[in-house]
């Protein structure tokens, strides 16, 4: 649990369509949506809500937690985030190494892009498109989930070097037991070398410390 969080208070705005009629977005698409919608972002402030969450996640964690924090825009560039498109870009490190290192950066889109541990690199929105009609509400609970999963120590990052794999585990109790694996083809070398140095043996990285 995200113990002393409280998220703020999030008013969902009502978006028309061309008929004058709200648009339910999260569950817009009864078939397959048009082409063109994948082309297309009519309302992008309608994800504001996550800068708010992201931003309220990120000051309580400073709070709470003995981490050191400081703005890091080389990770933007990184991320491939243009320096105009690019609103701040956070590192926060666990006073503790045995603990999952995370950052955020946040972008004009507006999006949060988030990096726990080694190697999980994840946007939200993921896309953004009217096509892919992602839910705020479903975003709001997942970010909330993955940062209760790494400051709890239930983020876990397992290396298979012989399959060429790292799967990422999330055991939180609104999650489940979530997992993810990708190849190591799209990640660096030089990442892939500092994931070696800073994993746990066994993937776990450990609770972040309470002030």
């Amino acid at each position: 649990m995200l113990h002393g969080y409280q998220r703020p208070q999030i008013t969902i705005a009502d978006f028309l369509d061309a008929r004058g009629l709200p648009i339910e977005y999260g569950n817009r698409w009864d078939s397959q949506p048009p082409e063109d919608a994948y082309t297309q972002v009519a309302h992008p402030h309608r994800f504001a809500p996550v800068h708010e969450v992201a931003q309220a996640l990120l000051e309580w964690m400073c709070a709470r937690f003995k981490v050191r924090r400081y703005e890091d825009p080389g990770l933007a560039r990184l991320l491939r985030v243009n320096d105009q498109d690019l609103i701040a870009s956070v590192r926060l490190f666990p006073e503790d190494s045995r603990c999952a290192p995370m950052a955020l950066v946040f972008t004009n889109f507006p999006s949060v892009h988030l990096e726990f541990g080694a190697l999980f690199r994840r946007i939200t929105p993921n896309c953004g498109c009217d096509g892919c009609d992602e839910s705020v509400p479903e975003m709001l609970d997942e970010l909330e989930e993955w940062i209760d999963a790494v400051v709890s120590g239930a983020f876990v990052e397992i290396m298979n070097w012989e399959q060429q794999l790292v799967t990422h585990l999330f055991h939180v109790k609104a999650l489940g037991f979530a997992e993810e694996s990708r190849s190591f083809e799209d990640i660096s070398p030089a990442r892939l070398a500092r994931a070696r140095e800073i994993l746990p043996h066994d993937g776990r990285w450990a609770p972040w410390p309470v002030r």
